[in-house]
């Protein structure tokens, strides 16, 4: 069974050496720049905010997107911004047989894959935790949480794998009640790029909780028109999640142990995405719950507002480091 790893960046080259390292055949697929960092620092480091560190020596990594063709499984691990691109390499190269699996945050990237295969064996999966790459090849995992991937038997050698390092790792035949449920917990992303502050820094302050309370309350009403359900990806249910984030600073710390159980240094994926310059997945995560709200005929004002500030980041428009009692000051 060949697996490829497409879009091998902090991701992909974390989940890709842990595959490696449990002997099954990958090779990561990504940037010539990554290649030669892993190549000058003797393979890929893989460390966690648990305490594991090492360093996997023996990494396949190409940059050439005809190993697409060797693939059985495809692990996609780019962001939702890449999806398109990534959807003419995978119709022009892999097999058609290949199980293609989408591991993006946020909803609806797998379309652009779906529009160019619509035969293919497509599905998806959400990898829960962020990890930090540095310069040196090395991939941190700062973050917990559990690895869903759809219920396949192709996928259980995976899940074995990501198990006996220590991951986490379910095979779910219920994946739109995941992924929707994901999403209540990404809208933080965004709240975390514009105040500049690590995770657990900014997730201690009220004000920013409000915040997010709001976002979740939002895609929460627009799920109950459309009749979605989300999956309960923490030890609370989905509805309750907004109570906790507004209740009083030292109240949340007391009952929010887990949730504040993360790196000191770890910040969202999208406030990376700001410091490199790059395009954001907005319109995957606060954007669709926008989308998601006009089409239930109910407005989404405090994503909306949220949207637009990234927007406005992504331009040069507004600067990073922006405070709560700023934001709330923008409320609808």
């Amino acid at each position: 069974m060949k697996i490829v790893v497409y879009g091998a960046g902090s991701i992909g080259c974390y989940l890709g050496a842990i595959l490696t390292k449990n002997n099954l055949d990958v090779t990561l697929l990504g940037r010539e720049r990554i290649l030669k960092t892993i190549q000058e620092n003797g393979g890929i480091g893989i460390s966690d905010f648990e305490g594991r560190s090492e360093r996997i020596i023996h990494t396949e990594f190409s940059t050439d997107p005809r190993i697409l063709g060797e693939a059985d499984i495809i692990l996609i691990t780019l962001k939702c911004t890449a999806m398109s691109n990534a959807a003419n390499e995978l119709a022009e190269y892999c097999k058609e047989d290949a199980l293609i699996i989408c591991l993006q945050n946020g909803v609806n990237a797998e379309q652009a894959v779906l529009e160019k295969i619509p035969e293919g064996n497509i599905a998806l999966g959400i990898v829960p935790f962020n990890v930090i790459q540095d310069d040196t090849a090395n991939f941190h995992r700062a973050t917990e949480g559990t690895l869903f991937l759809p219920d396949f038997a192709e996928l259980k050698p995976i899940q074995k794998a990501f198990q006996e390092y220590g991951l986490c790792c379910e095979l779910e035949k219920d994946m739109s009640s995941v992924i929707w449920g994901k999403l209540l917990l990404n809208l933080n992303n965004a709240i975390n790029a514009l105040s500049d502050l690590p995770l657990k820094t900014q997730l201690e302050q009220r004000g920013y909780r409000r915040i997010l309370a709001a976002c979740q309350e939002e895609l929460l009403l627009a799920c109950a028109k459309k009749g979605i359900n989300l999956a309960q990806l923490t030890a609370v249910k989905p509805s309750l999640l907004p109570k906790i984030l507004k209740l009083p600073d030292f109240i949340f710390k007391l009952i929010a142990q887990r949730m504040l159980a993360i790196d000191p240094k770890a910040r969202s994926s999208m406030w990376e995405d700001i410091q490199f310059r790059r395009m954001t997945e907005i319109e995957y995560l606060n954007g669709a719950v926008v989308s998601l709200a006009e089409s239930s005929g109910i407005a989404a004002p405090v994503n909306t507002m949220v949207t637009n500030l990234i927007k406005a980041l992504e331009n040069g428009e507004v600067e990073q480091g922006l405070t709560a009692e700023s934001l709330l000051a923008r409320f609808p």
